[in-house]
């Protein structure tokens, strides 16, 4: 269950360490991904990969994702899944963003809804969201901030006991490439540390 359910949040485009942000991509750009997220160190047994694209089209988004993961005999399986974020609200003085999306959609899964607001203060851009995950309710806190022009913190945290709290730093290694990585702390003693590598282009 803990598998299935980092494959929806680690796994997703227009994201914060974990979970999905109130951010959607502009008219015609094109974000292509790969990701690794290892559990109790790096790269050991039963680490996760995702491949994922994202396309931007006016105000919606949507992308396939293609997941690699362990079952429980530690056997690779792979799983492809579309998905879909439209915003609602666009962000002035007075309101935040609001994003509603899909993920998980595909034949024999389970599709995941949820919602998404944001605000920006200053520097710092906030995230609240619910949704609902492995057919469980989730909400979840994020925080973005810009250290420098290249260089950005980020903050969230996913509620449920098996469930994280993340930590990432992101660089722009050049206009269109992004390279992050960050650390995941459960919310329940005794559940694995992860660790998140991402490599991203846009444009």
């Amino acid at each position: 269950m803990v598998t299935v359910m980092w494959s929806l949040v680690w796994a997703y485009p227009t994201s914060t360490n974990l979970t999905p942000s109130s951010e959607v991509m502009g008219d015609g750009e094109v974000r292509l991904e790969i990701s690794t997220v290892s559990y109790g160190g790096l790269f050991r047994s039963g680490t996760e990969r995702y491949t994922y694209s994202q396309f931007g089209w006016r105000w919606l988004e949507w992308g396939l994702d293609i997941y690699r993961y362990p079952d429980e005999d530690g056997n690779y399986k792979t799983r492809l899944a579309f998905n879909v974020k439209a915003r609602v609200l666009r962000e002035d003085k007075n309101r935040p963003t609001l994003a509603l999306g899909i993920l998980d959609i595909g034949k024999g899964l389970t599709a995941s809804p949820y919602a998404v607001l944001g605000k920006t203060w200053g520097r710092t851009t906030l995230h609240l969201g619910l949704g609902r995950f492995c057919n469980n309710e989730r909400w979840w806190v994020a925080a973005e901030y810009p250290l420098n022009s290249r260089l950005w913190f980020v903050f969230d945290r996913f509620s449920g006991h098996d469930g994280y709290s993340g930590f990432g730093v992101y660089w722009s290694l050049t206009e269109n490439l992004e390279f992050g990585v960050a650390l995941g702390i459960p919310n329940k003693g005794g559940n694995d540390r992860a660790i998140l590598l991402n490599f991203s282009w846009t444009r």
